[in-house]
């Protein structure tokens, strides 16, 4: 796998490095999106490691499943970076809610749990002040995460890419072809890593990686000239690795 996307990979480990600068590289402002952005940037860095390995390993399928995680924190902090005072409060706000959601299973499953008055109380008086900022209790925007990629111009990515690695997540009849396929011979059982051609998933994670950099960039207050020249070479290498598999074909 490393010998037939090194060009591919290369592109990809550029995109790492330069998120590492970025989070590591100095002071941000300290504005609330500016933390938000810091917590997405990194939560994505992870993610990316994380994909490579398993590309690299030859697991596509839990790869595709990394893929779908990046995209939704690209897509998330673009619909937070979109109205920031408004939507970065909400973000940060929808904690009441998932604590309240916690404390109700644990009453109900875990009726023997012992949880401080004071933390109860806090936590129900936090649920009570934020609740009526939330309609839908299971989205801390109030909107499908389509509705949010359609509010920020990645209704082609999620198209694109969300359904179909969803797939592998839910484990439908979809995702089933990469695990049983029927040939000449009969069923055949796809166990353990497989080699695929990993360019498209390879470079689609770079070019997310492109996106939410920009944007925690920008929510930084930090320059993004070195942001632009790393990515022309990042497609550089991509396209020269397109154009060899097209020309061995």
């Amino acid at each position: 796998m490393e010998k037939n996307h090194e060009k591919s990979l290369a592109a990809n480990k550029l995109m790492i490095d330069l998120i590492d600068k970025y989070l590591l590289g100095g002071e941000i402002s300290n504005t609330l999106i500016s933390h938000l952005s810091l917590y997405f940037l990194t939560k994505f860095h992870k993610s990316m490691l994380s994909f490579r390995l398993l590309v690299v390993s030859g697991f596509y399928e839990d790869a595709s499943i990394i893929l779908r995680t990046m995209l939704e924190s690209t897509i998330t902090l673009l619909y937070i970076s979109k109205s920031p005072e408004e939507e970065a409060e909400r973000f940060v706000d929808y904690k009441s809610i998932s604590d309240h959601k916690l404390l109700q299973f644990m009453d109900e499953y875990y009726s023997g749990h012992s949880i401080k008055s004071e933390q109860r109380e806090q936590i129900e008086q936090a649920y009570d002040t934020k609740k009526e900022k939330f309609r839908k209790k299971t989205q801390w925007s109030n909107k499908s995460l389509f509705d949010m990629a359609e509010e920020v111009d990645m209704t082609y990515w999620y198209k694109m890419m969300y359904p179909f690695d969803s797939s592998f997540v839910h484990s439908n009849i979809n995702a089933a072809s990469g695990f049983m396929i029927e040939d000449m011979e009969g069923l055949v059982v796809a166990v353990g890593p497989q080699a695929f051609n990993a360019t498209s998933m390879i470079s689609k994670a770079t070019e997310l990686a492109r996106i939410i950099l920009y944007t925690g960039a920008k929510n930084f207050e930090l320059e993004t000239d070195t942001l632009e020249v790393v990515c022309k070479n990042v497609k550089s290498l991509i396209d020269k690795e397109i154009s060899f598999k097209h020309m061995k074909e």
